[in-house]
């Protein structure tokens, strides 16, 4: 049948359809679903001021609500009559998810929106929610948890030309991709994103700085610390445009970069810079984890008394604030500034310390760096199979989370030590991995 044949003129053999046949209006849909979901049949909800079949009615959209009825219906349902109205999801109550999660109340914010998706049915709202559930999930290190929710939001927010909103959606499907150590496609990801804002897709004010920042961290995770620096320098390029806060973090991270090429100087530069601004914001959980990558510094270039301070100055601030996963890290960093003030007893408790953490927060970085760095301690005093096991133990680790460059690292450290005992044969076979890594 063809679209002409359908439009007929209504004469005396051609009638209005019936109410009977009307489609169900937006009310109505809505209605069912949230009945559906509050596992109630159409006599439950009706209790006893109304009847099954007058729901029927309304889901069907044979009559029209009264402002009672609304009421009403909506007290069972345990919503607002304003989501028995609208699509849309209700602005406060979006609003309440959104301050969750920039508040760092991530487990908080994962349950608003999962109630907040669970009740509504405009595909773009559910999207939108979907992208924030992927930060929450990201924050909160479950990476599988965000890259099922950033794919969804992601297409339907291309689907509805929302690409501003599919590219926020994007970012955080890179850094669930990262955190599952796949940085191919975390890079894949992010350069495409990159591309599009360079073209001049208007985005916040600080999302390219923040886009930057991530490839920069997927180009060191696999070694590749020059590229990374260059992406860093060109986000310096936005200095102007960024707040306090924004600058400090693009300082730490390019402390970290230049550290990671080997230019000290420029590392403590920047990140004495960058933790003034974090202080100056009271964003004292970036400057916690900023003074112990500025105590690995100082221990790179000797300075094991500065090391000291900044490593307990870092304790302190975290200890306070309950964030266990990063005071793995900072008790890693305690234990090899004690290695190399030759403490035997301290590296072994800060150690111990930092694998009891690691292993209760599920952060493998910390526990490889804390198992190498007591496979170091036990080859140094002469225990070579302590120190074997140790090694294979954090090589084990890394071959199934990465990042790369430590496990050759590790490789190369087991192989040497096989070497001393006259394995040859097997060293060479550890070190052919390394070089394939």
């Amino acid at each position: 049948m063809n679209e002409r044949s359908t439009l007929r003129p209504m004469n005396a053999t051609t009638r209005a359809p019936s109410a009977r046949s009307r489609v169900p209006g937006p009310l109505g849909g809505r209605l069912r679903h949230l009945r559906h979901q509050a596992g109630l049949t159409q006599a439950q909800l009706a209790g006893e001021r109304y009847t099954g079949a007058y729901v029927s009615a309304l889901e069907n959209g044979l009559v029209r609500a009264s402002m009672a009825a609304l009421n009403y219906l909506a007290e069972r349902l345990e919503v607002t009559v304003e989501q028995l109205l609208t699509d849309q999801v209700p602005r406060w109550d979006r609003l309440e998810a959104d301050l969750q999660l920039a508040s760092g109340d991530w487990q908080a914010a994962v349950d608003r929106y999962t109630a907040l998706i669970e009740r509504t049915t405009a595909r773009t709202d559910v999207a939108q929610l979907l992208r924030g559930r992927a930060e929450a999930y990201c924050r909160l290190r479950q990476p599988h948890e965000a890259i099922a929710d950033a794919t969804r939001a992601y297409e339907e927010l291309r689907r509805v030309g929302r690409d501003a909103d599919a590219a926020y959606a994007a970012y955080w499907l890179a850094n669930a991709h990262y955190q599952l150590d796949n940085p191919t496609e975390a890079r894949a990801i992010g350069h495409q994103v990159l591309a599009e804002v360079r073209a001049g897709l208007e985005v916040q004010a600080d999302f390219k700085l923040r886009l930057l920042v991530a490839l920069a961290a997927t180009d060191s995770w696999e070694g590749n610390h020059e590229r990374a620096l260059t992406l860093l320098e060109e986000a310096r390029a936005l200095d102007e445009e960024l707040d306090d806060r924004a600058r400090a973090t693009l300082l730490f991270s390019l402390a970290i970069g230049y550290a990671q090429t080997g230019d000290h100087e420029a590392a403590l530069r920047a990140g004495a810079e960058a933790l003034g601004l974090y202080e100056g914001a009271d964003a004292r959980l970036e400057a916690g984890s900023l003074r112990n990558s500025l105590a690995l510094t100082y221990l790179q270039v000797g300075n094991l008394a500065r090391a000291s301070d900044m490593a307990s100055g870092a304790r302190d601030t975290v200890t306070r604030l309950g964030d266990r996963r990063l005071l793995a890290h900072v008790a890693e960093t305690q234990a090899q500034i004690a290695l190399a003030q030759e403490d035997e007893a301290a590296v072994i408790r800060y150690a111990n310390e930092a694998l009891d953490l690691a292993r209760s927060t599920d952060n493998a970085h910390a526990e490889s760096a804390a198992l190498l760095t007591l496979a170091r301690l036990h080859r140094r005093h002469g225990r070579a199979a302590e120190s074997e096991a140790t090694y294979r133990q954090a090589a084990d680790l890394l071959r199934r989370v990465g990042p790369r460059p430590r496990l050759s690292e590790v490789l190369r450290e087991w192989a040497d030590l096989l070497v001393t005992g006259q394995r040859d044969h097997e060293a060479v076979a550890l070190l052919q991995e390394a070089l394939q890594r």
